[in-house]
């Protein structure tokens, strides 16, 4: 699929760009939106791990009542 990008801002920023890096427009463009994609990706993780912390709390919280101390620990209180 080709484009064609007939914005003034877009133009002049691609031109300022340019003139740092003396990469071309193809390139320019290509970076920009595979950065783009990788922060769409990195949110959209942190919103599926943000959906599962409070299962993964409360699994986690079950597994830590399990323990009983006294398997642990001797009657005076040290490791056994």
């Amino acid at each position: 699929m080709a484009i064609n990008i007939k914005n003034a801002e877009v133009d002049d920023l691609i031109q300022r760009i340019r003139q740092l890096t003396g990469l071309g427009p193809t390139e320019i463009v290509k970076a920009a939106l595979e950065r783009e994609y990788q922060e769409i990706r990195r949110q959209r993780r942190q919103v599926q791990l943000a959906q599962k912390l409070p299962s993964i709390q409360v699994a986690a919280q079950a597994k830590a009542n399990d323990f009983a101390s006294d398997a642990l620990y001797d009657e005076t209180g040290l490791p056994q």
